[in-house]
């Protein structure tokens, strides 16, 4: 067994979300989350995606565990997934189990996994490997630090955190434990990346109560706050505000009342009697009374928010006198949804409170000097950026570098794939796998692969072809003419019927169209003539080859590159 340890990350280099990384050490293998993120190509029938697990295939035998640091999304969403290719053993904290354990159930595969909870300072060997599990600071409630002990050195990964001394629910973060091991020796530092281009210390989470305070105190009418539903402190805040100031909480969105659901019930949330109430009991209720906590901060079309800004929500709409509070960051790529959505807001009357105006919503992530205070609490001999865009990866670099003194080549940039091999003396990046990601249709539970999504994203840009022969089965001879539908393809445009100089361009782009087609039934038969009898007595085979010389001539004369279906009967 060669005496190396290798890290592969399979999402959360380079990109949000997806956050997922492999330890490899001989023939034992443990993962470390596996989260989801959401993709670009959501206009192509996708909701989420996830990494790629196929490539896990090769390590099959080898994989031992999960390992959850926290309950987000990008940790945890794509658990229901790997666990249906690997059911291996999962480790996580109470809190964050009691996500899992609901999201398990809905995939119908609770029964099937074996879930184990540890709580913070828990030691677990599995194998070569054995993990602390360390409490950490974060947006969310029961999240870990890891520090990994192996054959060649101490791994402290640092999950996402921020020093926060202060949390609203639980304990602050265990420096104290980090600093043992980094007396004892780490070998190399996994370390959150996310707020690394933010100057000076991440808020505590309470640094959002006077805000929220001010504005409860000058509101006259109801008060809707959107915000993530993970952020269990900001929701005990909201429901120690609004019992501050005499308001009902109504909870609206399934995330956020399932999430509130299992908080309350592991007994995280304190929440006094007869707080909370439901949607039919705010009718009976005056606008001052009233605190509406819902979802929809990202301007999702499905959530509660959005549907109050756009249309009526289970009988609620957005009225002028009400007040909006956004509590959540914008995350990157919903800046465009965000801004219409705020603009549906304001034309319903109401008053909204963002980010940028009040302090009603603090960061979960190390800004600077956390990682200053991270990085001089565990003293690594390597430094790993992980989790973030690569120009985050890379000023994280620059400031230990920089204000640390940290030994430049011993901070490792890597990237989603890369197979770094760690030797207790040494760290290179030695490999690199290929890593694709797998999409989730619009139910949430069923795969698309890679490729479908690619021709779905071809087909938008570039239309479809879809081509139709009969041939004889006895002589392979092609009866009748072949059958071409062009769809949303530049070249085979057709009119409709308009008047003017604009009805006569339409007119010759048809009859350009109509010879078009004439000329592409000519390369088709040519080509069924052409073929070999083993082509002929092959339907797959010759439908590539149609496929090809189809392709070969539309891309040559109008340039487009459309997908083309061919489609063989044979009589």
């Amino acid at each position: 067994m060669s005496n190396v340890l290798e890290i592969i990350p399979l999402g959360g280099i380079g990109e949000f979300g997806m956050n997922c990384t492999l330890l490899r050490f001989g023939d034992e293998m443990i993962v470390v989350d596996a989260g989801m993120g959401f993709p670009e190509e959501s206009v192509y029938g996708v909701d989420i995606c996830i990494p790629d697990f196929e490539v896990l295939e090769q390590y099959r035998d080898s994989i031992t565990a999960i390992i959850l640091t926290h309950g987000h999304e990008d940790h945890l969403g794509a658990l229901p997934y790997i666990l249906k290719k690997f059911n291996v053993p999962v480790y996580a904290s109470r809190f964050t189990l009691g996500l899992a354990e609901s999201k398990l159930d809905e995939h119908n595969i609770l029964g099937d996994v074996m879930l184990h909870r540890v709580e913070p300072r828990d030691v677990v060997t599995i194998g070569s490997f054995t993990i602390e599990f360390i409490r950490a600071s974060h947006s969310l409630i029961d999240c870990f630090s890891l520090a990994i002990k192996t054959p060649v050195g101490t791994i402290i990964h640092t999950g996402d955190y921020k020093v926060d001394e202060t949390p609203v629910i639980g304990e602050p973060i265990d420096l104290r434990t980090l600093r043992r091991y980094g007396q004892e020796g780490v070998l190399a530092l996994l370390s959150d990346s996310t707020n690394a281009t933010v100057p000076g210390r991440t808020p505590s989470e309470r640094a959002v109560i006077p805000a929220f305070e001010e504005i409860f105190a000058e509101t006259k009418g109801r008060i809707i706050v959107a915000g993530f539903a993970s952020s269990i402190h900001r929701i005990q805040i909201v429901f120690d505000v609004a019992q501050q100031f005499n308001r009902k909480v109504c909870v609206l969105g399934r995330s956020m009342q399932k999430n509130v659901e299992i908080a309350d019930r592991l007994g995280y949330l304190d929440i006094h009697d007869g707080l909370l109430i439901g949607i039919n009991d705010t009718k009976h209720l005056n606008d001052d009374e009233i605190v509406f906590l819902v979802t929809g901060s990202q301007a999702e079309p499905r959530a509660a928010l959005y549907q109050m800004a756009t249309q009526v929500y289970k009988g609620l709409t957005i009225e002028e006198s009400d007040t909006v509070i956004l509590s959540a960051r914008i995350i990157p790529g919903n800046e465009r949804a965000i801004s219409r959505m705020i603009g549906f807001i304001y034309k319903r009357g109401a008053n909204i409170i963002e980010e940028k105006r009040r302090l009603i919503h603090v960061s979960g992530h190390a800004s600077q000097e956390d990682i200053r205070i991270m990085t001089e609490a565990v003293r690594p001999k390597f430094l790993v950026p992980i989790h973030g865009e690569y120009r985050m990866l890379f000023r994280h670099k620059e400031f230990v570098k920089n204000h640390l003194g940290f030994p430049e080549a011993n901070i490792i940039l890597i990237e989603n794939g890369d197979v770094l091999e760690l030797d207790g003396e040494r760290a290179a990046v030695i490999d690199r796998r290929e890593i694709k990601r797998t999409f989730i249709d619009d139910t949430g539970f069923e795969e698309i692969d890679y490729e479908t999504v690619r021709e779905r994203k071809k087909m938008a840009y570039e239309g479809m072809v879809t081509l139709v022969v009969t041939i004889d089965g006895q002589t392979g001879e092609l009866e009748g003419l072949p059958q071409i539908v062009a769809q949303g393809v530049r070249g085979f445009e057709s009119t409709n019927g308009n008047s003017g100089s604009k009805r006569k361009a339409q007119v010759s782009s048809y009859e350009g169209s109509k010879q078009l087609v004439k000329d592409a039934q000519r390369v088709v038969a040519a080509a069924i003539a052409g073929s070999s009898k083993q082509m002929l007595d092959d339907l797959s085979l010759l439908k590539e080859h149609l496929r090809v010389e189809l392709k070969r001539f539309i891309q040559k004369e109008t340039g487009a590159r459309p997908v083309i279906v061919p489609v063989i009967q044979q009589i």
